[in-house]
Order: C-alpha cells, then sequence, then structure tokens
C-alpha cells in the first residue's frame, strides 16, 4: 500500500487501533432460496416458539423482536435470550459474508448476567473481550453489502411482572424488545404465529375469542400484558387489524404496530417499563369475518370484553376514528412549556443553515444512503463527498467538499438510525503541528494492516479518529480525519 500524508491536531499520545468483525457461528439452517433478510432467517428458524420469541411490528426499514421470559427466578436471571438473539444475528450476518460487530450496550449486558456453566456463554465472553468496547454504541451490527443491518438498541424489563415464591424471592416474567433496522426494504407479515404449528394448534382449539379471552359471564377479566399480545396475534392471524387509542395517540385511532414503534421510541431512554398505559381501548377490525371482531377496554387492573366493535360507544369514551400518524403523536405526554437549551439553539441555527445551502445537503443524503463517495461539477465548482462511516453515538456521518478556484469549503452532516439528515456546521481551519503528524505515523502501519485485513479500521488519539476504508469496487483504500465527526482531511492509497 502506498504512504500518504495525513494530517493530525497535536493532542497526547494514547492511541488505539479498533477492528472491525468479530468471531462468527455456522447457520443453523441452511441459507435456502426463501431466505433473502434476517427476518426470513427468523423466521425459518423460530416459527415454532412464538409466545416468548416473536416479530410484534414491521416496517420496511425496521422490526421489533420480541423475547418474553416467562416465571425466572430473580435470582437466576441470565444472558439465555440475549444470546438466541445474538445467535440468530450472528449466523445470518455471517452467512451472507457480512462483518459482525458487538455493540457497547450487549457487551454490558452480557457481563451483568452471568449464566453458570454454559458453555456458550464462555465464548460470548470471550470474543467480546477480544473485540473490547467503543467499535458500536448500539446492540449488534452486521455491514453487508447483501443485506445488513442493526439491532440498534435493546429495552429491557418491558411489561415486568412479579409473582412471590413460597419461601422467599419472587419469579419474574418479563420481555426484551430489541429495534432492528435494515438497509433492504423488507417484506412484511413475517410474524411468526402466521407459520408456527404450536400457534395453529391453539387457535384450532380456541377457535372463539371467548375462549381465547378466557371470557365468563361477567365479560371481565383481569389486565395483564398478555392480553394485548394475545389480541394482536388473534386478530391477525384471522384477517383482521388491530387498533388502540390511549393518551399517546391523543385517543385517535393508530395501528397496533405503528403503537409499538411509536410508544418504544418514547420510553426507550426513561425508566418506564410499560407499553400499554392506565387506559386502553383495543379493538380488532375484521370486515371479512364479523365474528372475529372484538373490543377491549382496558382500565387500571381489568378489562371489559365486548364482542364486535362498537364504534359509537368508543366515541361516547372519547376515541376519535380518524387514523392518528407517527407526525401527530407527541413524544413526551407533558404540554408544559419549557426553557430552550442550548443544544436546542444550536440545533435550530443549525437547521436554518442546512436550508440555506445548494445542492450539498442532497449529496451528502446520497452519499449516507449508498455509503459510497461522489463526485458532481456545477460549471465551475466542483463537488465531492465522503462517507465516514459510524461514530460512537450510532449515528452514520458524511461530508460535502466544494471547491472553486483555490476556495474549499467542507460541510457536514450526520443521520441517526434512519431519521432524517442533520446540519453538523462546516470545517473549521485546523492547526497542524509536527508532533501531531508523528503520532499518526506510530499509528499508520497498524491501521493500513487492519484495514486490508478487515476492508475498514480506526484509530483514536485523543479528540481525533483516524479511519480507513476499502473501495467495495476496486483495491483502492480511502483514509479520513475526523474531529466532532467534521472531516478534516482525507486521501487515497492502493
Amino acid at each position: 500500500m502506498k504512504k500518504h500524508n495525513i494530517l493530525l491536531i497535536s493532542g497526547g499520545i494514547a492511541a488505539m487501533v479498533l477492528f472491525s468483525g468479530c468471531a462468527g457461528t455456522q447457520p443453523h439452517i441452511p441459507i435456502t432460496s426463501d431466505i433473502q433478510s434476517f427476518k426470513d432467517y427468523i423466521l425459518k428458524k423460530r416459527a415454532n416458539e412464538t409466545g416468548n420469541y416473536d416479530i410484534i411490528a414491521e416496517k420496511p426499514h425496521q422490526t421489533i423482536i420480541e423475547y418474553r421470559t416467562f416465571n425466572e427466578q430473580s435470582n437466576l436471571a441470565d444472558a439465555s435470550d440475549i444470546m438466541r438473539v445474538l445467535d440468530d444475528a450472528k449466523e445470518y450476518c455471517q452467512a451472507i459474508g457480512g462483518n459482525g460487530l458487538y455493540g457497547d450496550q450487549a457487551i454490558n449486558q452480557l457481563q451483568g448476567l452471568p449464566t453458570s456453566f454454559n458453555i456458550d456463554y464462555v465464548k460470548y465472553r470471550n470474543e467480546m473481550t477480544r473485540q473490547g468496547f467503543g467499535h458500536y454504541s448500539g446492540f449488534y451490527k452486521c455491514a453487508s453489502a447483501k443485506d445488513g443491518f442493526e439491532i440498534e438498541y435493546m429495552k429491557e424489563d418491558i411489561e415486568l411482572q412479579q409473582r412471590d415464591m413460597i419461601g422467599g424471592g419472587a419469579l419474574e416474567t418479563y420481555s426484551r424488545y430489541y429495534l432492528t433496522t435494515h438497509d433492504n426494504p423488507q417484506k412484511l407479515n413475517s410474524k411468526l404465529w402466521f407459520k408456527s404449528d404450536k400457534y395453529k394448534s391453539f387457535v384450532m382449539k380456541n377457535d372463539t375469542t371467548e375462549k381465547v379471552f378466557n371470557i365468563d359471564s361477567t365479560a371481565q377479566i383481569p389486565w395483564n400484558y398478555e392480553k394485548g399480545a394475545i389480541a394482536q396475534k388473534y386478530c391477525s392471524y384471522n384477517g383482521g387489524n388491530l387498533y388502540i387509542a390511549n393518551a399517546l395517540s391523543s385517543y385517535k385511532k393508530i395501528d397496533i404496530e405503528d403503537y409499538y414503534f411509536a410508544r418504544l421510541e418514547q420510553i426507550k431512554d426513561k425508566s418506564s417499563i410499560n407499553i400499554f398505559m392506565d387506559i386502553d381501548y383495543i379493538w380488532c377490525e375484521n370486515p371479512n369475518n364479523k365474528a372475529q371482531e372484538f373490543t377491549l377496554v382496558h382500565n387500571g387492573s381489568t378489562v371489559d370484553y365486548k364482542n364486535g366493535v362498537n364504534k359509537e360507544y368508543l366515541e361516547t369514551k372519547g376515541v376519535s376514528f380518524v387514523k392518528a400518524t407517527m407526525d401527530t403523536i407527541p413524544s413526551k405526554t407533558s404540554s408544559q412549556t419549557k426553557e430552550l437549551s442550548k443544544e436546542t439553539v444550536i440545533a435550530n441555527y443549525d437547521a436554518k443553515k442546512m436550508s440555506s445551502l445548494g445542492i450539498e445537503p442532497d449529496l451528502a443524503m446520497y452519499t449516507l444512503t449508498s455509503k459510497m463517495d461522489t463526485y458532481k461539477s456545477v460549471g465551475q465548482i466542483r463537488y465531492e463527498t465522503s462517507y465516514n462511516g459510524t461514530e460512537p453515538d450510532g449515528c452514520e456521518y458524511a461530508s460535502v467538499t466544494k471547491r472553486m478556484m483555490q476556495s474549499v469549503d467542507i460541510q457536514n452532516f450526520k443521520q441517526c438510525r434512519g431519521g432524517s439528515i442533520t446540519y453538523i456546521g462546516k470545517t473549521g481551519v485546523e492547526e497542524l503541528t509536527d508532533e501531531a503528524k508523528e503520532q499518526l505515523k506510530s499509528v499508520s502501519k497498524r491501521l493500513e494492516a487492519s484495514c486490508k485485513l478487515q476492508n475498514q479500521a480506526t484509530a483514536k488519539i485523543n479528540e481525533f479518529t483516524f479511519k480507513c476504508f476499502k473501495n467495495p469496487l476496486n483495491n483502492n483504500y480511502k483514509f479520513v480525519v475526523l474531529k466532532d465527526g467534521k472531516l478534516i482531511t482525507r486521501g487515497v492509497g492502493e
């Protein structure tokens, strides 16, 4: 590989080269032609585990995976369900030739949940120790040109239920939700219960809603999280659509899957563990099979069950049948006016600044989507973009350099979890010292060697990040130097 001068700003020497990838496992099931995505792999491998391992909500580029643990002794909590989800992600990633990374959240979770006498647990601990922290802030990431995906985060203790044991201790039932994003658009209707022989047997044995919900003559049943889960599965299995209205949607009608996404986003960084709320109106619409329609009115610890969907009754309770959308659902239930923070003021300024730019935001969006650099000329102006990869905050970064005559401007952007593109400002004038250049030389050989083996590598020296990327179309390598996510300089070698 040819040597190129890559510049570094001064700082104390505390360099560490980070390597992509982790030890893989062989696929548990063969990757046949009907497996075109990570979801397809789960569907085929786990179809008969519905009830504790499910895909519960889908969008073209997002999935919520749920693993529900039943009656676990609180003093024997372990990492078994986490390892099962990681097994599936790793197996599929390796099978499609991807590079997998354990996220910091997964490493922390596994270390905090010891599993005695489990060989797989020891293997995970060893792999995670070899990889180390700081590669990816989320849970698990598979980089693949074929079908890349990320488990962005895991939310634990969802709908935790505890039951005291005789002699002390407690039995705990709880869920872990895994929010997964996919590079490629996914086909929908991949819920496991559609393919499960186990669930089919349950439906055949409980062929009416009264049997499913165990309804007695009072038509009132105790509330628990499982009631909502059963309602979604049974309604959709019979060709219906389940809707919910509560405080989150301002009591407007919302599809249960959209609700899961909105509610999870609302509580992901909070201590709240409840997906459903104090008062919920849940109903199943099934125009082609009216006998399967039902309504659940959840109020505190009880549920009133009603056959069919009585819209007039629900409207008297304040339910609106105007469908809520994600854009109209507030991220916080509080309507109190709060003083704008410094960060909010800066974000508003950057948003205004981005709106005043020319084609740079569009070029940045293309680069973030394709993960490839591009060039464009407009008259005497030349634009060149740089995909700068993912930073520890889990966001992807890109830069657009504008050259005209002797003038050079670098505008920088980021995108977090597939959301809107954000402008993070212009690269300023940086003072470069000989000492800083010497620091980089001490790291560059290891960086190049790692890049050659892994197709990408990262070195961190104080506040500066050095990255190497291999061009997927040829044998060239790109080097970038970043500070606070902004591009300082870049070079190309082979």
